[in-house]
This record gives C-alpha cells, structure tokens and sequence, in this order.
C-alpha cells in the first residue's frame, strides 16, 4: 500500500513545561513516514535549549523574532515536503495510532480532508469531565465520504475552527493558495472556513485523537481588555477577508451560502463581544449583513435567552 509522507507542523513559543510531552507523542506514532516540522517563534524561556536534542527527529527553525501563529504555520507549509500536512499545537499531545488511523481513512476515501475528535484538559488537574469535548458524532457519519452540498451542510452544523483536528493534503492547500492570515488572532477562522469550502472530499473518524490544553495566559483563556480589543479586531479583520470572498465570483450558490452563514456567525460574535459600544460602531459600516439579518441574528438571541 501506498505510504505517503505525512508533514506534522508545530508551531512553539514559550512552552518550557509541555514541548517535551507533544514532541514525545509525534514521535511515538506508529505510522513512521513522517516529517516533524518544528517553529520556535522567538521563545524567551528554556524552549529553544529543550528543543536542542529532537535535532536528530525533527526538522528544526529557530525564528529570531516573534511572527505569530499564523506566519509560522505559513512558514510550516512551505517547508513541508510530504502529501498531507497535520498541525499539533505545542502544548497539546496526540494519540500514537493518530497518523496511522487518519492515512487509513483517506487513502481508502480518497479523500483530501479527514476530520476527527479531539478532547480537551486543564493544565494541573485531571479534569476531563468538566472540559470541552469536541465530539462531531452527532452530525459526522465514518461510514460517509461528504462531497458538495452536503459536505457544506455537515461542516457548517458541525464547525470547529481549530486546524488541529484534521488532516488535510497539501495539494489542496497549495493549488488553492490557501494560508494563514497573519499578525492577527483567530487565523484559523478564516483557514478552516476556506479550507471546508473549496476541499471536494471529506471523511470523518468517530474517535478522540487530539488533547488540547486549557492552560493560563494562553490565547483561548486570556481575557485582558487588551486581548478583548485585540480579538475584536481580529475577528474583523477575519470577517473583511471572508467577506471578499463571498463577494466574488468564484463561488456558486452553496458555497456562498455557506459563507454567509460563517460571516453572521462571526458578526454575531462582535455584536455580543464585551468591548466598549464605541468600537461597536464600525460593525454598522458592514455591508453584507443586512437588516433583515440583524433581525433574525436579534431575534435568535432573545429565544436562546429565554430559553436557558
């Protein structure tokens, strides 16, 4: 059988006290043609010196300055060399038959995307249950190969923005031009979005093989009023980018359906988000979202609300 080169991305910054567990876990896999592409964003702690003896395993790139997430994992893809690319943050781990299991299904789907389950912990305390599953069985069949419309259908009812939990050839991602936005945050909402809407095969397996870390002062927990601010503007930036594109015409009516609904997702949010009113204002400058849709979007809301 066919045992193609699988490119495992990692990304790392200041992550002294898990690099090591992550790093073990991508190395134990039992499938074994793979390459590591390890990042080091400028770390200011130990990661660099704790990085210095994967030499042997991983291909490795000290970066002198901070570019951000989104500009090394762009960094990743351009010096991956194998089929399919898999992106595992640095502080999180993955089960050894990952690789494995994934290949397995997409070779026998001849798929270019493969999604899965992932599940999350808090960093000092064995916490699962109180943790964030992200669990798509709900809506994602394994005995199912997604094309088209119902492709769409299925990714939109089940979204997860998080690049981490799929595998996706790199072909695609390099005949659509598809990268990370950068030097913002939320990179990934515009990534996966992009990366559902134009991938024409996709499949699924009904299993946990990522653990993500909920940890202190990362970027998912962080909630400073600068990071409030940072995120707001983010996730706009995010929505200008998205909503390029479903003002195109590269898209037919599904997939700009899709994008609309991904562009009144990400409004919704803005509108909800706990900034000041006055960065609010832009939001009526936003010419994709109509007043019927501000309606519907109000509307939503207060039956979500008297509901729970």
């Amino acid at each position: 059988m066919n045992q193609p080169i699988v490119s495992i991305i990692v990304p790392t910054y200041n992550v002294e006290r898990y690099i090591e567990e992550c790093l073990d876990s991508i190395i134990a896999q039992t499938y074994k043609n793979i390459e590591v592409i390890v990042i080091d964003d400028g770390s200011t702690d130990a990661t660099p010196y704790l990085l210095k003896p994967y030499e042997s395993k991983v291909k490795l790139t000290l970066n002198k300055l901070n570019k951000g997430q989104g500009a090394v994992r762009n960094q990743g893809i351009e010096k991956a060399s194998g089929e399919y690319l898999l992106f595992v943050d640095s502080d999180d781990w993955i089960e050894s038959d990952t690789v494995k299991r994934l290949i397995d299904k997409l070779l026998e789907t001849q798929s270019d995307l493969v999604r899965f389950n992932g599940q999350s912990f808090f960093d000092g305390g064995d916490l699962f249950e109180k943790s964030v599953q992200y669990d798509f069985s709900k809506v994602l069949d394994s005995g199912k190969t997604y094309e088209g419309s119902e492709k769409l259908s299925a990714n939109q009812k089940a979204y997860s923005a998080s690049p981490c939990l799929y595998m996706i050839s790199r072909a695609l991602l390099m005949n659509k031009g598809i990268r990370f936005p950068e030097s913002i945050l939320h990179e990934d909402e515009y990534f996966t979005t992009k990366v559902f809407l134009v991938s024409e095969k996709m499949s699924y397996l009904n299993q946990a093989f990522y653990h993500r870390r909920y940890r202190v002062a990362s970027t998912m927990t962080e909630n400073t009023p600068f990071h409030k601010k940072r995120s707001f503007n983010s996730y706009l930036e995010v929505f200008k980018l998205l909503e390029k594109a479903y003002h195109s015409d590269q898209y037919d009516t599904d997939e700009k359906a899709f994008l609309k609904r991904q562009l009144l997702s990400i409004y919704n949010g803005l509108q909800q988000s706990s900034v000041e009113p006055e960065m609010k204002k832009v939001l009526g400058d936003l010419k994709s979202v109509t007043l019927m849709d501000k309606i519907r979007l109000s509307a939503s809301r207060t039956y979500t609300k008297f509901k729970s």
